[in-house]
């Protein structure tokens, strides 16, 4: 191991560290715990405009409003040049997560459904849409959802980078979200 690659690995793990500690900032502001009944029914207001997700709703329009979690993945990969079995090397997927059933019956799984999101580094408006088509949404109610979250807020997108905020700070990994 030469000097240069220790180096790289001690500033790499500085930033990593700064980013865990700026995670669990953003996981005690942004953390809400869900309560039953009208009277705390915040969620139901309406949003302002936001850039991002407008142009989310527009990139949907213009494919045709899919609703398919595997139609919409197949669009993405072919407008960025991307393999599926590429994402499946670097996030540990199987297939199966690509494939479309007849039966619309969900065949992916909520850390599946996220990896394939920062596999082709979306943006937080693009996450939830594509997150929404497989049946899944990060909570503010869930202290992991709202660190990956962060994670997609920051472009944080490499799996061993968000592994490490995980572990640092739950003492798990993306797979073993549920």
């Amino acid at each position: 191991m030469s000097i240069f690659s220790r180096f790289y690995r001690k500033s790499n793990n500085k930033k990593l560290d700064l980013f865990c500690e700026d995670a669990k900032n953003f996981i005690q502001v942004h953390f809400v715990r869900e309560r039953d009944g009208d009277k705390y029914a915040f969620s139901k207001f309406t949003l302002k405009s936001d850039p991002e997700r407008d142009k989310c709703n527009e990139w949907y329009e213009k494919h045709g409003n899919p609703h398919n979690f595997s139609e919409i993945v197949d669009i993405y990969l072919n407008e960025n040049k991307l393999k599926a079995s590429t994402l499946c090397n670097e996030y540990g997927l199987e297939s199966r997560v690509f494939m479309q059933t007849e039966d619309n019956i969900r065949n992916v799984e909520k850390w599946e459904a996220i990896a394939v999101c920062l596999g082709l580094d979306l943006n937080i408006s693009e996450a939830r849409a594509l997150l929404k088509s497989a049946g899944y949404a990060l909570s503010n109610s869930s202290e992991t959802d709202l660190a990956i979250r962060f994670c997609l807020e920051n472009d944080v997108y490499l799996l061993e980078d968000v592994n490490y905020i995980l572990n640092n700070i739950f003492e798990r990994k993306l797979n073993q979200i549920a």
